[in-house]
C-alpha cells in the first residue's frame, strides 16, 4: 500500500518537472495556451489573497529552482526548452502584476 502511494508520488512529480516542449513529439499549443493560463492564474492568486511580498519572492525563487533542476534538464536543455521554462516564469510573474495594479486601482490593494 505505501509503495503504490509512494510510486504515485513519483509519477506525479516526474510529471509535474517536465518541460511542455521536451523531447516528446510536437507540443499541443491548445494545451500550451491553457498550460501559460494557470500560471498567469497561479501568479494572480498569490496577488488575491495578498500573500506578503517575502511569500511571493520565496515561491518564484522555488518555482526557478523547480524549472532549473527539474523541466530544464528533464527536457534536454533545448533553447526551446529554456524559453518554454522562462514563459511560464514570466506568465506567472505577470499574472501577479495584473491582479496587483487592477487591485491597487480599485483600492483593494492592503500591501
Amino acid at each position: 500500500m505505501m509503495a503504490d502511494f509512494k510510486n504515485a508520488v513519483r509519477e506525479a512529480l516526474a510529471e509535474f518537472a517536465r518541460s511542455d516542449l521536451g523531447p516528446d513529439p510536437a507540443p499541443d499549443w491548445h494545451a500550451m495556451l491553457s498550460v501559460q493560463m494557470a500560471h498567469m492564474l497561479i501568479g494572480a492568486s498569490l496577488a488575491l489573497f495578498h500573500a506578503p511580498t517575502r511569500l511571493v519572492a520565496f515561491l518564484f525563487s522555488c518555482w526557478i529552482v523547480k524549472e532549473l533542476l527539474g523541466d530544464i534538464p528533464n527536457g534536454g536543455g533545448t533553447w526551446p526548452v529554456m524559453a518554454d521554462s522562462i514563459a511560464d516564469l514570466s506568465f506567472g510573474a505577470l499574472g501577479y502584476f495584473i491582479a496587483k495594479s487592477q487591485m491597487a486601482k480599485a483600492g483593494h490593494d492592503h500591501g
